[in-house]
């Protein structure tokens, strides 16, 4: 059985919720953060990337059931990794609406070196040519990536920017916030603060309607309010999943980017771990009506 991980893309309709911690340090630092969000958000409508696209299982530590005095071992299977690909990959997020996010595209050009498709920024080509059915065909592209996905687990949280929509001000009350500390990235000096979702329903739901409470970690530069990485944790005693995001500032288009994925999901009644690691490199940002 597949397990799945639902996410809300209108994450509006389900504002409300505690007020953040009353701590004026943390909030106005929160504050910053969330108009940082607000002015990303209206910086482009499409961003794409060229993605290299790492997936893996990894079979955990077997400690063997004949154990004995004589074989103290019992049979142990040390872990292993299994079931690699390697993706080169066009990945496009278009602005879903205000506070509603980035909707995702995935398109695989090459799978372990293999030709999947001969047609690059087709995706771009897509969404910038405003015919009627653009979006459907390009839900249909994304798709088709997932079939090359490893292991039992559907991906559906895994939107670089969907840890720092939780900062949007029209969800952001539905989470507690504490602050964890200082620490440096990429030379920048960040507070790290970890968030947990107090409000019901919540956000992430799976299959069967279950909800999933979001918990992490935002790594936030003080004086500016720029979210540098998320940690987003979406667990229960069936399915887990994590996805960290760091990002860069790219100096051409004058913003921060996403520029690694890295992503671990398990099922309570899967042997396997599923590992992913995504590299973005090459950023073009795209507006409404074709403008660069």
């Amino acid at each position: 059985m597949r397990a799945l991980l639902v996410a809300a893309v209108a994450i509006t309709t389900l504002a409300g919720g505690r007020s953040l911690s009353a701590q004026p340090a943390l909030d106005d630092l929160i504050d910053r953060a969330s108009r940082y969000v607000v002015g990303y958000e209206r910086a482009f409508w499409l961003l794409a990337m060229d993605e290299e696209y790492v997936q893996w299982l990894e079979r955990p530590t077997n400690p063997g059931s004949n154990l004995t005095r004589g074989n103290p071992g019992g049979g142990m299977v040390a872990g292993r990794q299994e079931s690699r690909r390697v993706a080169k990959a066009d990945f496009v997020l278009v602005q879903a609406g205000p506070g509603r996010g980035w909707l995702p595209f995935r398109d695989i050009l090459t799978m372990n070196g293999s030709e999947v498709t001969f047609a690059e920024d087709r995706l771009v080509r897509l969404l910038r040519s405003g015919t009627a059915d653009a979006f459907d065909l390009a839900a249909d592209m994304h798709e088709a990536s997932r079939k090359h996905d490893v292991g039992n687990v559907t991906r559906t949280i895994n939107i670089p920017m969907l840890g720092m929509m939780l900062l949007h001000p029209d969800v952001r009350e539905r989470f507690t916030f504490k602050h964890e500390g200082d620490e440096s990235i990429g030379g920048r000096e960040v507070e790290r603060i970890g968030y947990r979702e107090t409000t019901r329903p919540t956000l992430i739901k799976t299959t069967r309607g279950r909800d999933l409470v979001l918990t992490g970690r935002m790594w936030i530069e003080s004086s500016t309010g720029v979210v540098v990485k998320t940690e987003m944790i979406a667990a229960d005693p069936v399915v887990r999943a994590q996805v960290t995001v760091t990002f860069r500032r790219d100096g051409e288009l004058a913003m921060w980017v996403p520029e690694k994925m890295e992503e671990y999901y398990k099922a309570s009644l899967a042997f396997d771990d599923i590992y992913s690691t995504s590299t973005f490199t090459m950023p073009r940002v795209f507006q409404p009506g074709g403008r660069y």
